[in-house]
């Protein structure tokens, strides 16, 4: 990675107001969902059964996943001013996205920020979250 992509690593601050601001939205697209799913079609996973939490893990993945992809950032990365990109200061193709937002379903991963500079999701998918 260039050096001059290590100095413009977006903040804890950002990052904490990101994931805020993305867990917001996305349960903003749950209730859309909802309504949808079942006040319209009825068809919606019950809650607590298997195919609710595989619902709810595959839209959160989508969520992320579809936003950087598009758009190189989630609706929580544009209103903070900061962006994904991968190790060469690019944006990030759909496979390490991806493999990026997979990992977001390690346990913990919102946690890895309070013991490491960067979190498991982006070490392991050796991308970077940058100020625009």
């Amino acid at each position: 990675m260039n050096n001059e992509l290590l100095t413009d690593y977006a903040s804890k601050g950002s990052r904490f107001g990101n994931n805020i601001l993305d867990t917001i939205g996305f349960y903003f697209l749950i209730f859309l969902n909802a309504m949808v799913l079942d006040g319209w079609v009825g068809i919606m996973p019950e809650g607590g059964s298997g195919w609710f939490v595989l619902y709810f893990f595959a839209l959160y993945v989508l969520y992320h996943l579809v936003f950087e992809y598009a758009f190189g950032r989630t609706p929580g990365k544009f209103i903070t001013g900061t962006k994904v990109i991968d190790s060469t200061g690019n944006k990030p193709d759909f496979k390490t996205l991806f493999i990026r937002n997979l990992c977001r379903l390690i346990p913990f991963d919102a946690l890895s920020f309070l013991v490491s500079e960067r979190g498991w999701h982006d070490s392991i998918s050796m991308t970077y979250v940058v100020n625009k």
